[in-house]
């Protein structure tokens, strides 16, 4: 079936590349062999959801086919530019990729981005032969390019074609200026970053590896956090109490936004529980009705899935094992369904939260100048 589909895709943008381009750019794509196995790797199109989720901060192999203007204008933080204005030159293209290689490397155990705009879109398609190419029957080069060649066709599986504006639309805060690439520093910066579960309204699931600091939630434009807490947090403006780390899971609570802070332990059975998620599903409520931008980070990201689970029944009137099959659509990795609170997922009621029970809602101090 795969072999099947890429070929079909691989044919389709191939008229698509050979109507828009110039007679010498299309005898140029024309030259790409085509007896080069069509399943070594898997070509589709990708949201930005599934991109985002890869995750991206662990920076992903990406390469940006837009123009330098494009690039310099707006690009993914982690998109390495691979411009128009090079032309259909596979040796160009391979000594950029390679150039990476040597300063930063690619991880190339995830999949392959390109990224590309309505002008570029042929030029993707080129770069994807070019890499089948590669991948099939690497030539003899420097020992540079052979090394990377074979790590390229013992690792590269697939492929995804994403469109930059969607991106960009999706994960604004993700995209910087500029023509270098400044992957390094955005994430030095801001840390590892949560995994989204819903795009619109924007609702975020971090793992213990995030940390709730003020750069992270200012450059996501977080509003509502859901976090794990006790007693102490809600006196001393912090969050992350009650949890397996102690103190060293605390952080300070980030002036203007909203918390929900959930005294609930980090066990398989509560009788808190039934009340935290609901109290999770109106707080989240209200930050859908306000436009806003939520984080869950409860006991790591398998537990928080729960809140999230009970968001999505609430939100769109699903079973548990429905909003379990969302969120596993939103390809978020590492979830371990055995850590999810899933009895009392199955308790609790489809549909808008119709009650705030139980639950403790702080506010931090509001930033000056506001409401």
């Amino acid at each position: 079936r795969h072999h099947l589909h890429t070929q079909v895709l691989h044919s389709a943008l191939f008229v698509v590349a050979m109507s828009t381009l110039s007679v010498s750019e299309a005898l140029a794509l024309e030259t790409l062999p085509r007896d080069c196995p069509q399943d070594k790797f898997l070509v589709r199109e990708a949201s930005p959801l599934e991109v985002f989720n890869i995750p991206i901060f662990e920076v992903p192999p990406m390469l940006d086919v837009r123009s330098a203007a494009e690039y310099e204008n707006k690009h993914i933080v982690c998109a390495v530019s691979v411009p128009s204005e090079d032309g259909l030159d596979a040796p160009r293209l391979l000594q950029r990729i390679l150039d990476h290689d040597e300063v930063m490397g690619w991880c190339l155990q995830f999949p392959f981005v390109v990224v590309y705009d309505a002008a570029s879109r042929p030029r993707a398609e080129w770069l994807v032969g070019v890499l089948r190419e590669a991948v099939a029957a690497p030539r003899e080069e420097g020992d540079g390019t052979r090394t990377l060649l074979k790590r390229l066709s013992n690792q590269l599986r697939q492929v995804l074609l994403l469109r930059h504006d969607d991106f960009e639309a999706t994960f604004p805060a993700c995209c910087a200026r500029g023509a270098d690439w400044n992957a390094s520093d955005f994430f030095d910066r801001v840390g590892a970053l949560p995994r989204c579960v819903l795009p619109w309204p924007r609702v975020f699931l971090a793992g213990r590896q995030v940390r709730l600091a003020e750069d992270l939630i200012r450059t996501l434009g977080v509003t509502h956090i859901i976090v794990n807490a006790d007693s102490f947090d809600v006196m001393d403006n912090t969050s992350g109490g009650g949890g397996r780390n102690g103190l060293s899971d605390r952080s300070s609570d980030v002036e203007g936004v909203r918390y929900l802070k959930c005294d609930v332990p980090d066990r398989d059975a509560s009788p808190d529980l039934q009340a935290v998620l609901e109290g999770a599903v109106a707080f989240l409520e209200d930050c859908a009705a306000q436009n806003g931008a939520a984080v869950i980070r409860v006991h790591g990201q398998s537990r928080g899935a729960s809140l999230a689970c009970a968001f999505l029944m609430g939100a769109r009137g699903l079973s548990a094992e429905a909003a379990w099959e969302d969120l596993r659509a939103a390809g978020i990795q590492g979830l371990d369904r055995s850590l999810l609170w899933w009895d009392a997922l199955c308790n609790l009621t489809p549909g808008p939260s119709s009650s705030r029970k139980r639950f403790l809602e702080d506010v931090a101090p509001p930033i000056e100048g506001t409401a």
